[in-house]
């Protein structure tokens, strides 16, 4: 973990919901997607519209996760403008 770093900013604010949808997005590993899916779903959570095949969706309290497998290739994403530091994506 030499190249990762973690930083946080504390104030005495916390975002609203809608900002979250600007910040950086946590990912969750599983190994059967589907089944989380379908209890990720039934939990209630807000699912997004992200054209993707990974669901996206915001936890209560806000917070952005995308769900994927452990397994699974992500390598298409590392290349995307989106993953580079400095640039930003953003959501529909």
């Amino acid at each position: 973990m030499d190249d990762v770093h973690f930083c946080f900013v504390y104030q005495s604010t916390a975002l609203d919901e809608s900002d979250f949808l600007k910040a950086i997005y946590l990912e969750l590993k599983t190994d059967n997607t589907e089944e989380m899916k379908q209890k990720i779903l039934a939990f209630g959570v807000k699912k997004l519209a992200v054209p993707d095949a990974q669901l996206y969706f915001q936890a209560p309290g806000g917070q952005v996760f995308r769900l994927v497998g452990i397994n699974e290739d992500l390598s298409l994403y590392e290349g995307s403008p989106s993953s580079r530091p400095g640039s930003s994506a953003s959501a529909s």
